[in-house]
C-alpha cells in the first residue's frame, strides 16, 4: 500500500512541474495591444453656430404671437365721455286726460271722448351724456397688488309737457283719479262741476308735468393680479360700491274760473321725489388680452348690499276768491293729502352686477384711445311714477274747507328693478 501512494505522488509531480515552470504569457503577432499602448484618437473640434440677429420668419395669419402683457407702468388715469340711457320710468297712474263737456262725466277714464294725455306709456329719457374717470396704482414693484377708483356722473335729464284748454279748444284738460267718496273713476273737472253751485267750466286750464332723473356712481377696489403671461393678464378685485338714482315728478294745475261774475284763480301741485343710495360690498374680475397695439379689457363685478330709499311727498292748493274772504288754501292737491304727505325712509336688500368691455389702441407705450360698453343693473329702486296713489279725495271748491281725512292717498312704498347702459369714448395715460 505505501508503495502505491508513493507511485501516485511521483506521477502528479511529473505532470505539475512543466506547468509551473512555464514562462509568462507573451502576446503573439495579431493579438490587440494592451490599453496602455493604444494611441488616443484625435480630438473633434466642436464649433458653435453663428448667432443670428435677424428677425424670425413671418408667421401665418392667426398664428402670430399676440405680444407680451407686461406689468407695465405703476399708475394710470383714464377719462371717458359717456352716452348712456336708462330703463324707462313707469307711470301706472294716468296724470292728465282730456275730455268733452258733451260727456256725462268730462275727463273721466272710460267716457267716450276721454283721452289719456300723460302718461299713456312709460317715460323714455333719451340719451344721458356724462363723464367717467378711472385711476389706479400698483402698490408693489411686481404689480401684484394695486388699488383703483372709478367714478361716473350722468347729466340731469328732465321731461316737461304742458296741456292747455280754454274757450277756443274743443276739449278740456283735467286730472283723473279714483274717487274715495264715489267709489269709482272721476276727474278733477267732473268733481268740481258736481259740487259747485251753478257749475261752469273753467275759463282756462293749464296742467304741467315735470319729471327729472339723474344717476351717479363710484367704487373703490383692491386689485390682485393672479396671472400675467405673454398674451393675457388676469386680475381679481374687491371693494366698496355706491350708486345713486334720483327721480322726481311734479304735477301742477292752474285754472281761471268764473264764480258769480268774478275771475277766481285756483292752483295746486303734487310732488313726489325719490332718492336711492345703494351701498354694497363688491367683488369681481378683469381680463386683459393683447394683440400687438390692440388690447381688449373685459370686466365683471357684482355688489351685494342695501338700497337706501327716500320718498318725499308734498303738495298744496291755493284759491283766491274775494267773495270767500280772499286767499285760502291748505296742504295737498290731488295725489297728495295729509294722509301721505311726508318723508319716508326704508332700506331694501339689493344686488348690483356690472359688465364692461373696452377695446383700446396703444398710440404709444404710455397713451391709448378706447371705446367701451357698460351695463349696470340694480334690483331695487324707488321711482316717483310708481308712488302715485290713484285712490284719493281731492279738495275742490271755491270756499275754505277742511282738509280731507282718511287713509287715501297712501304712501305705497313701491320699488322696481332698474338698469343703465351705454357706450363711452376715452383716453388713458399710463406712467
Amino acid at each position: 500500500m505505501p508503495s502505491g501512494r508513493l507511485a501516485l505522488f511521483f506521477a502528479w509531480a511529473c505532470c505539475a512541474f512543466p506547468v509551473l515552470a512555464q514562462p509568462a504569457f507573451q502576446p503573439q503577432p495579431g493579438n490587440p495591444s494592451p490599453l496602455t499602448e493604444l494611441e488616443l484618437p484625435a480630438r473633434r473640434l466642436v464649433v458653435p453656430p453663428d448667432i443670428s440677429n435677424d428677425p424670425p420668419p413671418g408667421y401665418p395669419p392667426g398664428a402670430m404671437p399676440m405680444g407680451i402683457v407686461e406689468q407695465g407702468p405703476n399708475a394710470w388715469i383714464n377719462a371717458e365721455a359717456l352716452w348712456w340711457f336708462t330703463k324707462p320710468s313707469k307711470y301706472p297712474v294716468p296724470l292728465v286726460t282730456s275730455g268733452s263737456l258733451s260727456d256725462a262725466a268730462p275727463g273721466v277714464i272710460g267716457q267716450p271722448n276721454t283721452v289719456i294725455q300723460s302718461f299713456p306709456n312709460d317715460v323714455t329719457w333719451g340719451t344721458f351724456r356724462g363723464l367717467r374717470s378711472n385711476m389706479g396704482i400698483w402698490l408693489d414693484d411686481e404689480g401684484t397688488y394695486g388699488i383703483e377708483n372709478t367714478v361716473f356722473v350722468l347729466e340731469e335729464r328732465s321731461w316737461n309737457q304742458s296741456f292747455v284748454s280754454n274757450s277756443s279748444t274743443p276739449y278740456i284738460v283735467t286730472i283723473p283719479f279714483f274717487d274715495v267718496a264715489s267709489g269709482g273713476q272721476n276727474s278733477l273737472l267732473n268733481k268740481m262741476l258736481d259740487t259747485t253751485p251753478f257749475p261752469l267750466p273753467p275759463l282756462s286750464t293749464e296742467i304741467t308735468v315735470n319729471s327729472r332723473h339723474q344717476v351717479y356712481g363710484d367704487d373703490i377696489n383692491i386689485i390682485k393680479n393672479i396671472n400675467r403671461d405673454n398674451c393675457i393678464s388676469v386680475d381679481i378685485l374687491t371693494g366698496v360700491r355706491w350708486l345713486q338714482v334720483v327721480d322726481a315728478t311734479t304735477l301742477g294745475q292752474t285754472t281761471q274760473n268764473d264764480v258769480n261774475g268774478l275771475v277766481v284763480p285756483q292752483l295746486g301741485y303734487d310732488s313726489i321725489a325719490c332718492t336711492n343710495n345703494f351701498w354694497g360690498w363688491q367683488f369681481g374680475g378683469r381680463i386683459r388680452e393683447q394683440w400687438g397695439r390692440f388690447n381688449l379689457e373685459s370686466t365683471v363685478k357684482i355688489a351685494l348690499g342695501g338700497s337706501q330709499q327716500r320718498v318725499n311727498i308734498s303738495g298744496a292748493n291755493l284759491t283766491n276768491n274775494p267773495n270767500a274772504g280772499g286767499q285760502f288754501g291748505g296742504p295737498g292737491f290731488v295725489f297728495s293729502q295729509p294722509s301721505n304727505i311726508g318723508a319716508y325712509n326704508f332700506t331694501r336688500f339689493a344686488v348690483l352686477p356690472e359688465f364692461g368691455a373696452k377695446l383700446a389702441y396703444n398710440l404709444t407705450d404710455h397713451f391709448n384711445l378706447s371705446f367701451s360698453y357698460n351695463i349696470l343693473y340694480l334690483s331695487s329702486v324707488a321711482l316717483s311714477g310708481n308712488n302715485f296713489d290713484k285712490v284719493t279725495n281731492p279738495n275742490v271748491g271755491f270756499s275754505p274747507q277742511s282738509s280731507p281725512t282718511g287713509t287715501h292717498p297712501a304712501f305705497l312704498k313701491q320699488s322696481q328693478d332698474y338698469w343703465v347702459q351705454g357706450v363711452g369714448v376715452g383716453a388713458e395715460f399710463r406712467y
